[in-house]
């Protein structure tokens, strides 16, 4: 049975904001959390069973749930206490997901208690990057491969430009545009230019590092939009933010209230190349 137990060559406690979590990171290279903290600050006391906390995940990240079942495993941390293992890559789903349906006013009034920990848990992630976070409360962060982007470009870039869906929901614009009391008209509306500014600060700034960022402008049309050369891993990363931003935006009293709460969350939040490329590869 000790034959399938993992062990975590490193150890530290991640700090989602005021919030702390165990990380690990195994012998194989693998991110993840002690799942008894992680379930702690969704709202599940240790003593309760594990099968309500896989019941609440199957709700809020049904898509993930492969991979932890996959991932998921007994582990032995440095200090020779035995952990169960959840896997880094999930919990963005998650806590987006319950960010979402608290926004859309159909999340269940037993859940509404964990919004403020699942907005405290994006806005860290937002700001970092989940590996980044990982490498640097374990230590881990010396042993990162180095820099590459044009492997970065080939992952969240496409290699032509996607014809035109709508990624920004109503709900943001209508947002943004409560802030300067404004009343969004529709999606035949032209936005003002203040907001394409807003958008490109706040939303794609965090999550997309500006050599990316640079990248997409050198190849954009003048009609095209930065989403229409993002692949699925960038648009995936594109939704958790508008999610992030539109919660913000709604709980803010005026634009300033906005700028202030952005600043706060996201501050610093360019990422860099190597961090997000990995990210990347543990969610793969």
């Amino acid at each position: 049975m000790n034959a399938s137990i993992l062990t975590a060559s490193h150890y530290g406690v991640v700090q989602f904001g005021d919030l702390d979590c165990e990380a690990v990171v195994l012998t194989t290279g693998e991110r993840g959390y002690v799942r008894r903290q992680l379930m702690k600050l969704l709202g599940f006391a240790e003593r309760q069973r594990g099968d309500r906390f896989a019941s609440f995940l199957r709700e809020f990240a049904p898509n993930s749930l492969s991979s932890l079942n996959k991932k998921e495993a007994t582990i032995l941390l440095p200090s020779g206490q035995k952990a169960q293992f959840f896997p880094a890559g999930i919990i963005a789903d998650v806590t987006s997901a319950v960010v979402k349906a608290a926004i859309d006013g159909t999340l269940h009034k037993a859940r509404r208690g964990i919004v403020s920990n699942c907005m405290k848990i994006m806005r860290a992630l937002a700001t970092t990057g989940e590996v980044a976070l990982i490498d640097e409360a374990t230590g881990y962060q010396h042993h990162r491969a180095p820099d590459a982007l044009q492997e970065l470009i080939s992952k969240l870039l496409r290699q032509s430009c996607a014809s035109w869906e709508r990624r920004f929901h109503p709900d943001y614009y209508r947002a943004i545009y409560r802030l300067f009391g404004w009343k969004y008209q529709g999606h035949d509306q032209n936005p003002p230019h203040v907001v394409g500014q807003i958008t490109l600060r706040w939303v794609y700034g965090p999550v997309l590092p500006e050599d990316l960022l640079n990248e997409i402008r050198s190849r954009k049309g003048i009609s095209q939009k930065h989403h229409q050369w993002l692949s699925d891993q960038g648009l995936a990363h594109l939704e958790s933010q508008i999610h992030a931003v539109t919660a913000i935006a709604r709980s803010s009293t005026n634009y300033a209230d906005f700028k202030r709460r952005c600043e706060a969350a996201f501050a610093g939040a360019a990422l860099q190349l190597g961090l997000l490329l990995d990210e990347i590869e543990e969610g793969a």
